[in-house]
């Protein structure tokens, strides 16, 4: 019976570490392998960042559903606390203006939504950052 705990102990500990290391290895990769172990992380949190959005995309790509065109943004991303992160956002069927700025709910890579804010909604110490 002790060499069952033992074990449960064990595989325990491995599924943690693994856990834990597959979330500091997909931190800045905007690659999406990140974005999917990030999704079914369960020791990856959401969180909130902000950007400030230029012109220039990564890529774009045709939608296969409806044909509209698609563009993904890689782009540096600062969360409340003014920490820096690398992101991959997409424009569903049409290009984001530069200059703005947007608060984009993540789960590590994984976006859930993004939405146009005004600089009076970005807390202090990512505005250091945005300027």
């Amino acid at each position: 019976m002790r060499k069952f705990f033992v074990g449960l102990g064990v595989t325990v500990l491995i599924v943690v570490g693994v856990g834990f290391g597959l979330s500091v290895w997909t931190k800045n990769s905007t690659s999406t392998t990140a974005q999917v172990v990030d999704l079914l992380n369960p020791f990856v949190r959401e969180e909130t960042v902000y950007v400030k959005t230029t012109r220039q995309y990564d890529h774009h790509f045709r939608d296969s559903a409806d044909g509209t065109t698609n563009y993904a943004y890689n782009t540096t991303s600062y969360n409340a606390q003014g920490k820096l992160r690398q992101l991959q956002y997409t424009a569903f069927g049409r290009k984001v203006r530069a200059g703005h700025y947007l608060k984009i709910t993540t789960k590590g890579q994984d976006v859930r939504q993004w939405a146009a804010v005004s600089w009076n909604e970005i807390p202090s110490k990512a505005q250091d950052h945005l300027k």
